[in-house]
């Protein structure tokens, strides 16, 4: 059976409290990349998000590259080097880009939410067709769980 699995940014975790991070809902149906656990290293729910971590793999790197090449040299809507601004933000997209690729073949895959509050993260997820919400609406969800 699919499930609806979600991928949180590190402005959603912020936005969601430590809290719900550290239910049950959270911990099986929430995931974050290798990045956003860097962005939140400093929380007092590290053990907890270790646990929901999507490691980089080859695939991964290769989805990333693939949103990377779609991003305007020019643009510093999604990344901003210069400013420290969006590090984690491509590989939300390229993570679940990869999940979906490895779901493919299987009859009732799960369904992939990005979770974040950043537009730009939201722009660059509905240009690969990738569905979106907002933090308060995964606290609603985990809250009626």
């Amino acid at each position: 059976m699919n499930e609806t699995r979600y991928l949180v940014d590190n402005n959603a975790l912020i936005a969601i409290k430590g809290e719900r991070i550290k239910t049950q809902f959270f911990l099986d149906h929430c995931s974050i990349t290798e990045d956003v656990l860097r962005e939140a290293a400093e929380r007092p729910e590290r053990s907890e998000l270790e646990s929901v971590v999507i490691r980089t793999s080859p695939s991964f790197l290769g989805w990333l590259r693939r949103v990377m090449e779609s991003v305007d040299a020019e643009s510093v809507e999604l990344v901003d080097l210069y400013k420290n601004k969006g590090s984690a933000d491509p590989g939300l997209v390229a993570a679940v880009l990869d999940a979906n690729e490895l779901d493919a073949d299987k009859f009732f895959a799960d369904e992939w939410v990005i979770v974040t509050d950043d537009q730009a993260v939201r722009t660059k997820s509905s240009e690969f067709g990738l569905s979106t919400m907002s933090a308060g609406d995964l606290a609603e969800i985990i809250d009626a769980s």
